[in-house]
């Protein structure tokens, strides 16, 4: 090939945070000369949606840009055979989103080499970056609380009667970082006459919210499963259950804050997932926030704030 392009990054790596410098350069070797117009180096970022055919919820193609800048290196007329050096140092916004990938869409970023060549195709060398938008749980006031959700099911149908399942998850706090182990107390007292519940199952849930500026349809919405764990094979009729279980956050973007906007949002939640009766499901879901910073008293007291101190047992 004629000409041969590769990207170095001064810190090694391609993953930067908002607000951080990007530094580096590519590095350009041609073997024949080259007439040009000009060379210039762009960093660009957006976001988007794919198009989604539904005739219940039609979603249209949908695109956001959030970066989009340019560095004019060089007005040479020609290049003769060698190697070139072309050095870039862009700063990304504190508010540009996190990059993220799903099959319906993703928001991405990169930095591009572009070699304007004179009665020929333009050469044009593209790196993708990885950028994380930082987000300190230490100044979200819902991330510092901790988590106490109660909910309670009648699980029986009419005209039958029966006493309700009532389960209580607790979490130390309200916002983790990817790392952390998120230590979950889960109660279940399960007063149902005539049902056991089974196959009770923790989870750590990521779900991507997709819209489009063109169109006024509802976003869409993409559930994965992070993490997860059975906690029970089963909560006995008449009995009770107290268990304790850790998921850990896996690599990941933070969840999307103050998002109004954005075509592509990402928010996090603890489930609890049951069976009863004919293979009918509890579904339970539990809102949490992942950040980039942890929280001071996470990292000094891991389990403070767990309030349930008895062993995993069972009682009628």
């Amino acid at each position: 090939m004629p000409i041969r392009t590769f990207a170095q990054f001064e810190k090694g790596s391609a993953i930067f945070y908002g607000g951080e410098e990007i530094r580096g350069q590519f590095v350009t070797t041609t073997s024949e000369k080259l007439s040009v117009n000009s060379i210039y180096i762009l960093l660009e970022g957006e976001a988007n949606v794919m198009p989604y055919e539904n005739a219940s919820s039609p979603m249209e193609y949908g695109t956001q840009r959030y970066l989009s800048e340019r560095l004019d290196y060089s007005n040479a007329t020609e290049l003769s055979p060698g190697t070139y050096n072309y050095a870039f140092n862009f700063t990304a916004q504190l508010t540009c989103p996190s990059s993220c990938v799903s099959p319906c869409g993703k928001i991405f970023y990169h930095v591009v080499l572009v070699i304007d060549r004179s009665w020929r195709s333009d050469h044009v060398y593209k790196e993708a970056i990885q950028l994380i938008q930082p987000t300190n749980l230490n100044l979200l006031q819902e991330a510092k609380i901790p988590i106490e959700s109660e909910h309670i099911k009648s699980l029986c149908c009419w005209p039958f009667s029966s006493g309700p399942a009532n389960l209580t998850l607790t979490i130390p706090f309200g916002g983790f970082v990817p790392g952390q182990k998120i230590s979950c107390t889960v109660c279940i007292d399960n007063q149902s006459v005539g049902n056991d519940l089974q196959n009770v199952q923790l989870c750590l849930k990521q779900i991507m919210s997709f819209g489009s500026t063109r169109s006024i349809a509802k976003p869409r919405e993409r559930e994965k499963t992070l993490a997860s764990c059975v906690l029970t094979e089963s909560v006995k009729r008449l009995s009770k259950r107290l268990i304790r279980a850790t998921l850990v956050v896996p690599p990941v973007p933070p969840t999307s804050i103050d998002a109004i906007g954005r075509i592509i949002k990402v928010r996090y939640s603890i489930g609890i997932s049951m069976q009863y009766g004919f293979c009918l499901n509890w579904n339970i879901d539990t809102p949490i926030i992942i950040g980039t910073e942890p929280l001071i008293q996470s990292i000094q007291n891991p389990t403070e704030g767990c309030t349930a101190t008895a062993p995993i047992a069972e009682t009628d």
